[in-house]
């Protein structure tokens, strides 16, 4: 179930451990995907923050990630591409274009986790 809630922060860009649980409480799709009825009780950010932090030194996270991601592109439910632009003005022309893989890593998530957890902690007036 943690892992399930950790992947839903990824694929949507939630930032947040405590945004993740306020997602996961109020859309009834993540609530379903990760196993919990209407009236069951949503895992509480501090048990996401110290389950990802037992996984941190481990490559299982990563694994886990790639798989379901090489399973979804094998059964042609995702495409894989990402577009990025800059603010360079060029000339449009929809025949020519060029298409390249990024590869982002899930580790640069964890991290971007981490930061909001030190952020939020120093917020509040909580040692880091």
């Amino acid at each position: 179930m943690l892992f399930k809630m950790m992947f839903i922060g990824y694929l949507y860009g939630v930032r947040s451990e405590r945004q993740l649980e306020q997602k996961i409480q109020l859309n009834v799709a993540y609530r379903w995907f990760v196993g919990l009825g209407l009236t069951d009780r949503v895992p509480d950010h501090s048990t996401l923050s110290l389950n990802r932090k037992r996984l941190q030194d481990s490559d299982v996270v990563q694994e886990i990630f790639d798989h379901i991601v090489f399973k979804a592109i094998e059964l042609r439910m995702v495409e894989g591409c990402v577009l990025i632009t800059d603010s360079t003005h060029l000339k449009a022309n929809k025949r020519k274009f060029v298409k390249q893989e990024v590869e982002k890593s899930v580790r640069t998530y964890l991290d971007d986790l981490d930061e909001a957890v030190q952020g939020d902690r120093a917020a509040h007036g909580k040692k880091l």
